[in-house]
């Protein structure tokens, strides 16, 4: 009976004994032969099946995400005692006091292209511009088509689940036309990873619901990171697992 991916990982983490990368998990996996597939993109399959097991079972998965794309089994996950939970807690924030902005946004375009890769079933593909000087981080398009979707990320860093959600956006880089979008998300640094939703808006939309600031130069975005009536941006709110299935929606308005 062949096996899944999901109870290959689960061995191939459980052997190693520590936390390991989907890359190496594959790697592992396809060297012993535990796993056997035609794929092109075999890690990319086990990393969404686990994630999806994760994210569905929640406590009652198997598994948990230690860092991106970086895996170990909950029953060999040893609680820390609250000492060590806190200088955790001080070494994070420490480590993310010296990063500077740049990093912070490379972090998260890095997260979100990843995310777009994973989930995107090898219907479009991802790249990064070599020049950002028109404020663009991502660049989307469906395999075998010439038509693209020019992402602006805006990221923000914190621990606290309960924090507003602002960002700005210089007015003068924005197209006014459904071949540009943005994604505002924000990076949960107790937790390591993007939270679980992101914002994605498109360009004409964000013009005409954004507040401008600092003489029209600026374009002002402010949400809660709670669902409510009053939050004009709600519906623009996703999982950050289903960015890929909306990314795909918004390359047909094109």
């Amino acid at each position: 009976m062949q096996q899944t991916f999901k109870s290959v990982a689960y061995q191939v983490i459980q052997e190693a004994g520590r936390p390991l990368h989907i890359n190496e998990i594959t790697e592992i996996a396809i060297k012993n032969g535990r796993l056997k597939t035609t794929g092109k993109t075999p890690a990319a399959t086990m990393g969404a099946q686990i994630i999806v097991d994760i994210n569905k079972r929640g406590d009652n998965s198997q598994f948990i995400k230690t860092a991106p794309s970086t895996f170990f089994i909950r029953e060999l996950n040893k609680p820390l005692n609250i000492v060590e939970d806190s200088k955790d807690a001080q070494n994070k924030q420490t480590i993310i006091s010296k990063i500077s902005s740049k990093q912070k946004g490379d972090i998260a375009e890095a997260r979100i292209a990843e995310l777009i890769t994973l989930y995107g079933d090898n219907e479009v593909s991802c790249f990064k511009p070599i020049s950002d000087d028109e404020g663009i981080d991502l660049i989307v398009k469906p395999k075998g088509k010439l038509k693209s979707l020019y992402i602006q990320i805006k990221s923000r860093f914190g621990d606290n689940p309960s924090e507003i959600y602002t960002a700005t956006v210089k007015k003068s880089g924005v197209v006014d036309h459904y071949a540009m979008a943005y994604i505002f998300c924000y990076f949960d640094t107790e937790a390591g990873d993007l939270w679980d939703y992101v914002w994605l808006v498109p360009a004409p939309e964000f013009v005409q619901m954004a507040t401008p600031l600092n003489n029209d130069t600026l374009l002002s975005f402010v949400a809660g990171r709670k669902q409510s009536s009053g939050n004009k941006w709600d519906k623009y709110l996703i999982e950050k697992t289903d960015l890929s299935e909306e990314i795909i929606k918004k390359l047909l308005q094109i």
